[in-house]
């Protein structure tokens, strides 16, 4: 078991090493950036030309590389490259790669949905303070079913899984789970992850080198248990997790669980594709896809599909395969062994992850994210 906290680099437009001869301009400083100089392979200041407002943007996003552009650089490599194109080319890059690089930036830029907005509004949910929402607020939202076994759930074990994220998330993650009720949960480290101080006080166990995400999610799985062996239910939480900020939080989910008897999940979360017309916790009728960002199971349910072969043969897969999927593999496990699988509409957890610790350019947009979060039903009312 380890802890530790690295020194906290804070990117901005004055330390920027790429930010070359600032100057004041009508619409405000401008400067050349020397990052798209060494990407375009030109000197024409006329397509490095970056607005102060550009350059705060990008240090807001993940630090970019020559070779991994965040949004930012790619929005500005793209629209050089296409005006290099249309003159014709300049000294130093041909229409041709120009072409190229513009084909390029567009894979690096965000895919959005038509009707989603570009990013999930973090400060919104970070500024609204949820601490006075009550049991009965939730439950009139998230009505639960008749058959919820009152007062189930006494013994928590809660962890938290993170990966290296070029867009941290850990942080508020953490405060959320903390103001929803559960105060002292484990993070479940995979490779170098930043632990700010605000977070030192947590117990954590970190994998060193890196595990990959499917066999850091099942061996803090059987962390939580075998530290844990006699707790009633066990929360696991992927660090780019959304609680609703409330105590309330935990005593209702400590009021519906659990629904069946025997083995029984819970996600906490409901992704676009899985919305339902009525609200309240709804039984899942197919095998799960669609996100493992927040899951609770049960002690027979834990220990089920931790020792399942379903598991040992999805590690096996070839190449990366055994790696990813964790929400496909508890699908699966949970069809095999006919685990019901719940699910609240709308969702008590926002997936607020814009960039994947797997796929550099994949974003929580679309599917990957919960259209109806409680929290901003609550917000509105």
């Amino acid at each position: 078991m380890t802890t530790s906290i690295m020194q906290h680099r804070i990117r901005s437009a004055d330390n920027c090493p790429h930010r070359i001869s600032a100057t004041p301009d009508e619409s405000g400083e401008v400067a050349s950036c020397g990052l798209i100089q060494q990407i375009l392979e030109i000197d024409d200041p006329q397509f490095l030309r970056v607005i102060r407002d550009a350059c705060e943007a990008c240090c807001e996003s993940f630090e970019p590389t020559k070779q991994d552009l965040n949004p930012i650089i790619a929005s500005l490599v793209f629209s050089a490259s296409e005006q290099i194109v249309a003159s014709g080319g300049v000294e130093g890059c041909t229409p041709e790669q120009a072409q190229e690089l513009n084909q390029w930036a567009e894979k690096s830029l965000p895919v959005v949905a038509p009707d989603e907005d570009d990013s999930i509004d973090l400060g919104r949910h970070a500024q609204w303070d949820a601490s006075h929402v009550s049991v009965e607020q939730i439950a009139n939202l998230l009505p639960m079913p008749v058959s919820a076994n009152r007062g189930g759930v006494k013994k928590w074990a809660v962890g938290i899984t993170t990966a290296p994220r070029r867009l941290p998330t850990l942080e508020q993650c953490v405060h959320s789970v903390l103001a929803a009720g559960w105060d002292e949960p484990m993070l479940l480290i995979d490779g170098d992850v930043e632990i700010l101080p605000s977070m030192s006080g947590l117990r954590a166990s970190r994998h060193s080198p890196a595990a990959g995400a499917l066999p850091n999610y099942i061996l803090a799985l059987w962390e939580l248990y075998l530290r844990h062996p006699a707790a009633d239910a066990y929360l696991m939480i992927q660090d780019d997790a959304l609680m609703l900020g409330s105590s309330a939080t935990r005593q209702y989910l400590e009021s519906f669980l659990w629904p069946d008897d025997g083995a029984c999940i819970a996600s906490l979360y409901c992704s676009t594709k899985y919305v339902q017309e009525t609200a309240g916790w709804h039984k899942f009728d197919k095998s799960w896809v669609w996100g493992a960002v927040a899951f609770v199971f049960s002690r027979d349910a834990l220990k089920a599909f931790i020792s399942s072969p379903i598991v040992f043969d999805h590690r096996e897969l070839p190449d990366d395969q055994g790696l990813i999927e964790i929400d496909v593999l508890i699908g699966k496990v949970a069809v095999a062994l006919d685990i019901p699988i719940y699910y609240p509409s709308p969702s008590l957890v926002q997936h607020i992850g814009t960039i994947s610790t797997l796929w550099d350019t994949a974003r929580a947009v679309n599917g990957r994210r919960a259209s109806q979060f409680l929290g901003d039903l609550i917000a509105r009312s």
